[in-house]
């Protein structure tokens, strides 16, 4: 089994605010001094510099070859990831820290790659610019004027254990690009003239140095307790507007500069609905290490002011574009009704003057209305023009008509899904009513004076009850599947509470996840023979199943599954990392181990809403820690069974040093008086030595066998050999075996019918009737009879009964017990350790039979035991 990884590595960055300040030199250089000290490392990438000063630092280093991939015609170098963990250095040096890696590797980003490594507890040396920096990707556009492609989550400077800044004169650095030592001269030209200009290099520069200085405070003062916790708290808004991510870096930076609790909240209404830009701003929320809330409101200002005053939120980041006033925007401007909405909450507005809107006419929005919803509207008019006919023909007032009509507008908003149908239902109603029902008729015209108003006041009330209606009505189908997606959570957790075997809380739990999902889901489970569980909660058919199963079952997923087990980490499907599987990779970690991995096959096009994966997430580790009682359970029985079984030879050793020791005297001293004193005996002195030797030795090979076969049976290791067995040679066989000591006692044994036949172990069952036998023996009287009887009823009956005293009630309860023995009749001192009944109950067990004790008439015991029939096959 794939072991989890313990330690982990530290990280070294060489940070620099422009190329060529010197980072990869100064990387190479502590490099050679490290080697020097005796310290193994090896260098993973460097990007291939035309610099000869920085080539010559290579020499005498350790170099990992690059992993050369071809991708769509071309070749690519790239971090040769596995030569570097199979090599297990102790640091490794990579350059171009923010590098994105080609689409066929494990990770999209460089830095994945070296978190990676970090996982598997090996140091790494990087080399990273600050224009690189997530949360000042809008600073560094601003001063250069040049948008930076390539960016890392902050978290990476932030959790760098050590950072080393490479700096030089910014007019140092504009020389050494004269000269050619940074770029070629035609690529030195364009950048003098872009983003190395004098004024940019100051303002980068000092962006560095207050950034790391600021990362180093930040650190110091988590690490310092007699600091009180900044109450501070940040808030920004979601969407998808393209203004949004530089909104929520400032809210970043600004959180970040006062330590302050950062939360990024999103409401969605029923205009708005998660799309791929909404979800990459949430992904960079995230990156920057908020928090991020959903919640469902049809008014984003008010819930923005809601939530941040029931939330502490001290300080909320909006953003503000740039509008020209016009006489028809009479409304107020997010920020202003924020702004009145909660006058102590402090604004921090973020203008995008480069992202200005361009004025645009007043124009009315698209109309999307489905063929089905202008059917259902043509069926309701239909019907409510007929009724209003009939009306109008029994000289009812044309109130009840215009009532009719609103009624069929309110019927409209509750049967369609059109948001435009208020507006077009209204207006349409209005028409109708003139149409069919005013003077003149069957004409648009309006004799008398007060149809305008009528009409007006028609629309009017049409449109507000229908709006309000649809709001409504989407506010209830919000809340349903929220309510909904709360139910499975609080019924996945009643379910895994509720499961009685591990199989069950599998399968229940399981099917809860790919209820929420609505997908199918699969379980790797890693015990000691890993197994694969496979649910689905929508019925799938038979195509669709094996589809699911042969994208999950191939040798590049396995390798995903293989991956999130080392790794503990998610991976696969709308990831970072192995973004090409085919399925989302959830670890389940506890304490000790990864007890197993989920994979869902999402859709890459659609995946999860954050509202969703917060409720999936936090069903997984329940599901997770349902999963770890139950392994713990598992673990603690398997510790009690060998605290047992230790119990169990602790009194083994302490029974057999008693037992063998009277036996083994009598063997030595026998044995000695005749090797001394042979000559001085007589012949029938010496028969009698040598009996009682042999007896001695036989009680010693019959305990030796019990002893054996408890030993087995506690380690699981007897295996039944079950065949079919003729019943009288069984019995035959142990009466033999026990000839040698019983020749005070008859035996004699009873068959019906006499071709009995059983599914037994042939080997096991004589051991049973030898002990039953010898148990006889050593507990009865000398010249007891002792009769076997074997018969059938539903099973084979096979009864030892002696004439002896017979046992006692207490005794009877407990005769079956290890160790438990009872008053002996013969003259010898063998004492006996108790085994034979024990091991004799286990094995009938064993046979699926059952053994017992009950009294003899006229007195006497006998032990009884059944065992299954069985039967010869004639070809």
């Amino acid at each position: 089994m794939v072991q989890p990884i313990q330690k982990r590595g530290h990280l070294k960055l060489f940070l620099g605010y422009a190329a060529g300040v010197g980072k990869t030199y100064s990387m190479l250089q502590a490099a050679h001094q490290l080697q020097h000290m005796g310290v193994d490392i090896v260098v993973g990438y460097i990007e291939p510099h035309a610099r000869p000063d920085t080539t010559m630092l290579l020499d005498g280093l350790e170099v990992i070859p690059p992993e050369v991939v071809i991708y769509r015609g071309k070749s690519f170098k790239e971090v040769p990831l596995d030569a570097i963990l199979k090599r297990q250095p102790a640091i490794v040096l990579i350059d171009e820290l923010a590098h994105t890696n080609v689409p066929t590797q494990r990770h999209r980003k460089r830095y994945g790659d070296i978190e990676e490594l970090l996982a598997h507890g090996i140091d790494v040396y990087a080399t990273l610019n600050i224009q690189h920096i997530e949360s000042l990707h809008d600073m560094v556009e601003d001063i250069t004027k040049i948008q930076v492609q390539e960016r890392v989550p902050d978290q990476i400077l932030d959790h760098a254990q050590q950072i080393k800044i490479v700096d030089i004169a910014p007019e140092e650095l504009l020389q050494r690009l004269q000269q050619g030592k940074i770029y070629s001269p035609v690529q030195a030209q364009k950048a003098q003239q872009s983003f190395f200009t004098l004024d940019n290099l100051i303002a980068l520069r000092e962006i560095t140095l207050r950034r790391v200085a600021d990362t180093i405070y930040h650190k110091k003062y988590e690490e310092n307790v007699a600091i009180a916790q900044t109450d501070e708290h940040i808030l920004v808004g979601l969407s998808s507007s393209p203004t949004n991510a530089k909104v929520i870096r400032s809210a970043a930076r600004l959180a970040q500069a006062l330590h302050a609790k950062f939360t990024a909240l999103y409401v969605q209404t029923e205009a708005n609905s998660i799309n791929k830009r909404l979800q990459q701003h949430i992904t960079l929320a995230e990156q920057l290490h908020a928090e991020i809330v959903v919640i469902q409101d049809d008014d984003v200002a008010a819930a923005l002011a809601n939530f941040a005053k029931v939330s502490g939120v001290t300080k909320l980041v909006v953003g503000k574009t740039i509008l020209r006033k016009n006489w028809w925007r009479f409304h107020l401007t997010m920020s202003e009704r924020i702004a009145t909405l909660a006058p102590k909450l402090a604004l921090h507005i973020v203008p995008d003057e480069e992202n200005q809107i361009k004025e645009k006419p007043l124009s009315l929005p698209a109309v999307k209305i489905t063929p089905t919803d202008f059917m259902k509207m043509a069926v309701v008019f239909s019907i409510t023009s007929v009724v209003g006919l009939i009306v109008h023909h029994y000289l009812l007032s044309e109130a009840n008509i215009i009532t009719l009509f609103i009624l069929s507008i309110v019927i409209l908003s509750l049967w369609t899904t059109s948001s435009f149908m208020p507006f077009i239902s209204s207006l349409l109603a209005v028409l109708l009513f003139n149409f069919l029902f005013t003077e003149p008729k069957l004409s648009f015209q309006a004799y008398h004076q007060d149809y305008p108003v009528t009409f007006s006041i028609m629309f009017i009330a049409g449109f507000i009850t229908t709006s309000l209606m649809k709001r409504i009505k989407s506010q209830q189908e919000m809340a349903v599947r929220k309510a909904y997606r709360t139910e499975i959570l609080l019924e996945a957790n009643h379910v895994l509470q509720q499961a009685q075997t591990k199989t069950m809380l599998i399968q229940k739990g399981l099917l809860q996840l790919s209820k929420l999902v609505e997908l199918p889901i699969q379980l790797y489970v890693f015990d000691d023979k890993p197994t694969t569980h496979f649910v689905s909660y929508l019925a799938l058919t038979e195509q669709q199943t094996t589809t699911v199963k042969k994208d999950l079952h191939n040798v590049n997923e396995q390798g995903v599954v293989n991956w999130v087990q080392l790794n503990q980490q998610i991976a696969g499907i709308t990831t970072d990392t192995f973004p090409e599987a085919k399925a989302y990779y959830v670890p389940l970690v506890t304490t000790q181990k990864v007890l197993g991995i989920i994979a869902i096959p999402l859709n890459k096009a659609q995946p999860l809403p954050s509202f969703e994966k917060d409720i999936l997430h936090a069903m997984i580790n329940d599901f997770s820690l349902a999963l770890e009682k139950e392994y713990l359970q598992q673990e603690n029985e398997k510790a009690q069974k060998q605290a047992a079984i230790e119990q169990a030879r602790a009194n083994l050793l302490r029974a057999v040093s008693h037992d063998l020791r009277t036996p083994l005297t009598s063997i030595a001293g026998n044995a000695d008086l005749l090797r001394k004193s042979s000559n001085q005996l007589a012949h029938t002195q010496q028969n009698a030595i040598s009996e009682a030797i042999y007896m001695d030795a036989k009680w010693l090979i019959q305990m030796v066998e019990n002893l054996l076969a408890v030993s087995r049976l506690e380690e699981g290791k007897l295996a039944l050999q079950k065949e079919v067995e003729l019943i009288e040679d069984l019995i035959k066989e142990a009466i033999e075996r026990t000839n040698s000591y019983h020749a005070k006692h008859t035996i004699r044994y009873e068959v019906v019918p006499e071709l009995l036949f059983g599914v037994v172990d042939a080997r096991l069952i004589i051991q049973v009737l030898i002990n039953l036998l010898d148990n006889a023996i050593h507990y009865t009287p000398p010249t007891s009879t002792i009769t076997i009887r074997a018969y059938v009823k539903e099973q084979i009956l096979i009864d030892v009964e002696d004439d002896g005293h017979g046992l006692d009630e207490a005794t009877k309860s407990t005769i079956f017990k290890p160790f438990i023995t009872g008053k002996k009749y013969t003259a010898d001192a063998r004492r006996g350790l108790g085994l034979g009944l024990s091991l004799c109950k286990t094995i009938v067990a064993l046979h699926d039979g059952e053994i017992g004790v009950r009294d003899a008439s006229p007195h006497g015991t006998i032990f009884y035991f059944s065992l299954p029939k069985g039967e010869i096959k004639h070809e």
